[in-house]
């Protein structure tokens, strides 16, 4: 029966010998992973780590009366989120703008003159200010985008283009889009120099680098024109953007290259422009104010024009010159009604537009001041104070709550309140204008009656000059205003701010150094035949040695025969001192032992399978006991698969199956052979049914003469296995040797006979290990110290 599996020990010193044994494993994965680790850092370049800082700001900047006047026409903003600013940065959009400022269409390459390019161009380097050439694109033009046009340098006024590929984009870089594909390219021309070429696909010059000596010895050198989306996707590949803390408005930005000065060049530009975008969408809210005055500028200057051109008509067609006292105190005071009632208006106007705006448009009232406008209300501009106050209280707790805050919605519902209060006072004030306006109107018509009893020309006179003056008097104000508003967009500025350029971080490159590369490669080198040497034997259910024979049955282990090549079938008699030959003397002088007390004389050797050695065994056992001085027989009972003609010169004319079917005298089957002491019964013509042969009488009665006659019977068996031929003869047998072989015979094969050894059907049986090399074992490592002792 098989023994119960034991608690698992790591044996160190078995699994040190294995590892020794395949030394040749861990030599060439370790060559082959220090070479692939060599080729790694020479084909790979140094990446460089860039580090920069920008701050976010509050959005507070700026004068308090340019933050008023810009607020006429803009909706206040209600503060930002560290994560939008940080998604506005990386947008493609950003990164776009900040390439379309630098000169990154073309990417540089250089293949160096190094063996290991020898084949393929397994080192590439770029450049970048050292070439020796200068693409200038022709923007106009068509280009072949995302190819390599290969350049080689024949001297210094002519090089050698050329282009291959398939499916090649063709783009335009002034609209930056791609026009088409070219389903397949190979150009090849000499071209100069300074000299422009164009086609349907290629529009750009190339010139000579004005130093000459930059350039290095190179296998090849070729350049790549880069498309807009492409850029754009290799910079958002290596760009990282986080706050250094948590709720900090201090952006960090990082950047990945292996050439420090466009990555440098790229992270500056990119915050430059981040910068500048928020300026501008900040000054266009100045733009609209100063569009909306120089609008009614506009209008005005005409009015003017043309009051003070009539003004200045009536006077050379009517020769008017002086008017009396009392006329111009009348007109005075007509003036100044007129006046009064064009400011009414004014005001009027300008209540109904605020109005209007604020019913029209909730976030109106987050922008307007009316003090502004040159109204002075202290009602009015107490209430937008408050409402000023109230949406900054909004846009801090938006930055830091949700929707559902309590604050936040106290907040609305005073916002709500205060904007009812300003809607009535604007109403109020409409309706006290027009009241006003009315009331002027009386007056002005019942000094108009007096004055109409002046002559005709200086009533018009009169009328004239108080448009004039009432035009004049506005036109001054809008200009004052737009002056007001232009120094306020002049001193705008943005609430983000550069904090440190790029730089390098670090104190070199951040990929790995080559040191470790080689370090690493020679663990790899040395894991990967471990791992498979391990993976090997634990797949491996073959039997490997003694130790898996004690530990799978409870059969007696005999001992092991050494390993062989195919000329030493007969090694007992040919090679008395070889290694083979002594480990038969040794099973000899075992089983002599073990069986010294009881009267045996019949030996049967059997196996599982075919191939393990069971008839070689047998012949060199038979031979061992013939050269100790003991008469034997050795029996081919296996009639299936005769094969003692492979070790002896015998007759297949008469055998053991001739004397069992033909009932031949046993002197006529057995056969002499030229060994001293050995004599053989082989098979014989291969029957029809050998099992019924075998279950005959007259194998017993065979078994009993050749007792009497031999000190030896040695039975070479069927394997157990494959057929049951010797479950019928292991009854003659006085002891049993079964045979397995070094790593070759499966250890559930064994399951058979430990049954039969269990049941107690079986007796006297001990197992041999066959063919067991010993350079591949470590049980039996010490016995290749005592091979001189074998010659």
């Amino acid at each position: 029966m098989k023994k119960p599996n034991k608690e698992h020990e790591i044996d160190l010193k078995s699994w040190l010998f294995k590892f020794r044994s395949r030394w040749y494993l861990f030599a060439a994965f370790t060559f082959i992973a220090l070479a692939a680790a060599y080729v790694y850092v020479k084909s790979s370049q140094s990446i460089y780590l860039f580090h920069s800082t920008i701050l976010l700001g509050d959005q507070e900047t700026g004068s308090k009366k340019a933050q008023e006047l810009l607020e006429i026409l803009h909706v206040q903003n209600k503060g930002i989120k560290v994560e939008d600013e940080i998604g506005l940065i990386k947008s493609a959009d950003m990164i776009k703008a900040a390439l379309h400022k630098l000169d990154f269409s073309t990417s540089y390459f250089i293949v160096p003159d190094h063996w290991l390019n020898t084949g393929f161009d397994i080192i590439v380097q770029e450049q970048y200010e050292n070439t020796p050439y200068i693409v200038k694109l022709d923007s106009a033009g068509t280009q072949l985008v995302d190819i390599a046009f290969k350049v080689n340098i024949l001297n210094d006024k002519e090089y050698e283009l050329t282009v291959e590929g398939e499916n090649v984009p063709r783009y335009n870089f002034q609209k930056h889009e791609v026009l088409g594909y070219v389903p397949e390219i190979s150009f090849k021309k000499v071209l100069k120099f300074g000299e422009p070429y164009a086609d349907n696909n290629m529009h750009f010059t190339i010139v000579r680098a004005q130093d000459t000596n930059i350039a290095k010895p190179a296998k090849k050198l070729y350049f790549v024109l880069n498309s807009i989306d492409s850029q754009v996707s290799q910079r958002l590949a290596s760009l990282h953007i986080e706050p250094i803390e948590r709720e900090s408005r201090v952006l960090e930005l990082s950047s990945k290259g292996t050439i420090p000065d466009k990555e440098i060049l790229f992270l500056n530009t990119l915050m430059q422009t981040y910068v500048d975008r928020d300026l501008e969408e900040k000054n266009q809210n100045g733009r609209k104010t100063l569009a909306f005055i120089d609008s009614q500028i506009a209008t005005l200057t005409d009015s003017l024009a043309q009051s003070k051109q009539a003004l200045s008509t009536f006077r050379s067609a009517n020769k008017i010159s002086n008017i009396d006292v009392q006329s111009n105190s009348a007109y005075e005071r007509l003036q100044q009604l007129e006046i009064e009632k064009a400011k009414l208006n004014t005001d009027k106007q300008y209540y109904a537009t605020i109005l209007s705006e604020i019913k029209d448009n909730e976030g109106f009232t987050e922008a307007v001041s009316p003090a502004v406008a040159g109204v002075q209300n202290p009602i009015l501009s107490n209430l937008f104070m408050e409402l000023s106050t109230l949406n900054n209280q909004k846009a801090g707790y938006k930055a830091s709550a949700t929707q559902i805050n309590p604050m936040l919605k106290e907040v609305d519902g005073k916002i709500a309140s205060v904007r009812k209060a300003i809607i009535a006072n604007l109403e109020n004030m409409v309706s006290s204008a027009d009241i006003s306006i009315r009331d002027v109107d009386k007056r002005i018509g019942a000094l108009e009656a007096t004055l109409a009893k002046q002559p005709e020309n200086e009533r018009r006179l009169a009328d004239l000059k108080s448009q004039a003056a009432f035009v004049d008097k506005k036109y001054d104000f809008l200009q004052e205003k737009r002056a007001e508003a232009a120094i306020s967009l002049a001193t705008n500025t943005t609430d983000k701010k550069i904090v440190d350029k790029a730089s390098f971080w670090g104190n070199g490159p951040v990929n790995a150094a080559p040191r470790i590369i080689y370090m690493l490669a020679l663990v790899i080198g040395l894991i990967i035949p471990a791992a498979y040497i391990v993976l090997l034997e634990n797949v491996d259910n073959t039997i490997q040695g003694k130790n898996d024979i004690s530990s799978i049955t409870n059969i007696p282990f005999l001992g092991v025969i050494a390993h062989g090549t195919k000329s030493d079938k007969l090694a007992v008699k040919n090679n008395p001192k070889s290694a083979i030959a002594e480990s038969f003397r040794s099973i000899r002088i075992n089983l002599q032992y073990l069986l010294a007390e009881t009267d045996f004389k019949v030996i049967g050797v059997t196996s599982s399978i075919s191939g393990e050695g069971k008839t070689f065994c047998s012949v060199n056992l038979s031979n061992e006991l013939a050269l100790s001085g003991k008469r034997t027989v050795l029996i081919e009972s296996d009639m299936r698969k005769p094969t003692f003609s492979k070790y002896f010169n015998v007759s297949e004319e008469v055998g053991l199956s001739s004397y069992l079917g033909h009932n031949l005298p046993l002197v006529d089957v057995i056969q002499k052979t030229e060994h001293e002491n050995l004599d053989i019964i082989p098979c014989g013509p291969i029957p029809d049914n050998a099992i019924h042969l075998l279950e005959q009488p007259r194998m017993q009665q065979l078994i009993q003469e050749l007792k009497k006659t031999y000190d030896y019977v040695v039975i070479d068996t069927p394997p157990i296995g494959f057929v049951s031929e010797y479950f019928i003869l292991m009854k003659h047998m006085d002891t049993n040797l079964y045979v397995v072989k070094h790593k070759y015979t499966n250890k559930d094969l064994l399951n058979q006979i430990n049954e039969l050894h269990a049941s107690k059907k079986i007796k006297n049986i001990y197992i041999v290990i066959n063919d067991l090399n010993y350079d591949k074992t470590y049980e039996y490592g010490y016995k290749r110290k005592a091979s001189y002792y074998y010659v």
